[in-house]
């Protein structure tokens, strides 16, 4: 049997891209947590805290308007990640915070 010869031109071939060093300085800003990148429950790593970020974002998309404690028995994380990703959707200005007297109640925008 004959090979079959490709129909697109030379130029039109996927190429990979050359990786930069340019990709090594992305920061977490905007960005989402790399899913090829092993997670590792615990370890204070902007990987976990991409994680539970998404854990804390999907807690209140289910219960609504909650208490940093709240979010604390809900989410499976220890309490200083917990709190990191809740600085994470904060600064990519994903929460409203709410003093209610003693408390503040977080919500998502």
């Amino acid at each position: 049997m004959a090979k079959s010869k490709s129909t697109k031109p030379a130029a039109m071939k996927a190429v990979p891209a050359a990786k930069s060093d340019a990709a090594d300085l992305k920061t977490s800003r905007g960005s989402k947590p790399d899913p090829t990148v092993p997670r590792t429950p615990g370890m204070l790593s902007d990987v976990e805290i991409g994680h539970v970020a998404g854990d804390v974002w999907g807690v209140l998309v289910r219960d609504g308007e909650m208490t940093i404690a709240a979010i604390k028995k809900a989410v499976p994380a220890p309490g200083d990640i917990i709190m990191a990703a809740i600085g994470w959707l904060a600064r990519e200005h994903k929460l409203v915070f709410t003093a209610q007297g003693r408390s503040v109640k977080i919500s998502l925008r």
